[in-house]
């Protein structure tokens, strides 16, 4: 009897420490893709407004695309900070509108939005999407991000 319960309490520390060492991994920074020239379409102003975006303490991970004179950036925010989005989401729009400010801006917390930006950063750096593709995907991203 008393092997059964030392089992089970072995068992739970154990869960209790995986656990906390997968918060841990998700809370760590992550370095994000900058494309830079390499692109299809040059992508230094979105490299450069995730570096702005990944300056803020709230910020974990950043993505995002440029085309034109059209910024769409989605950055993941720490756990804690998702009770604070909307105050997020605009002092990351201030900031990158003061660096560009005859640009359009269009930041998203939405992970779905950050997913797709991802993908389609990935693609432009591997140079396997067309500019008209490139186009079409932006503004169906941009539609999301408006409603």
């Amino acid at each position: 009897m008393k092997n059964h319960y030392f089992k089970l309490i072995v068992l739970f520390i154990v869960f209790i420490v995986c656990g906390c060492g997968q918060m841990n991994l998700q809370q760590q920074e992550q370095t994000p893709l900058f494309v830079g020239k390499e692109a299809l379409v040059d992508q230094t102003k979105a490299d450069n407004a995730k570096k702005i975006i990944l300056s803020m303490e709230e910020v974990i991970e950043v993505t995002g695309v440029s085309n034109k004179e059209n910024i769409y950036i989605a950055p993941a925010v720490k756990h804690f900070d998702r009770l604070h989005l909307k105050g997020i989401r605009a002092d990351g729009f201030e900031r990158i509108k003061k660096r560009y400010p005859n640009s359009t801006v269009f930041l998203s917390t939405d992970k779905k939005i950050f997913m797709e930006l991802e993908k389609l950063e990935k693609e432009l750096k591997e140079r396997r999407v067309s500019k008209k593709d490139l186009e079409k995907r932006l503004k169906k991203l941009e539609e999301d991000m408006k409603g």
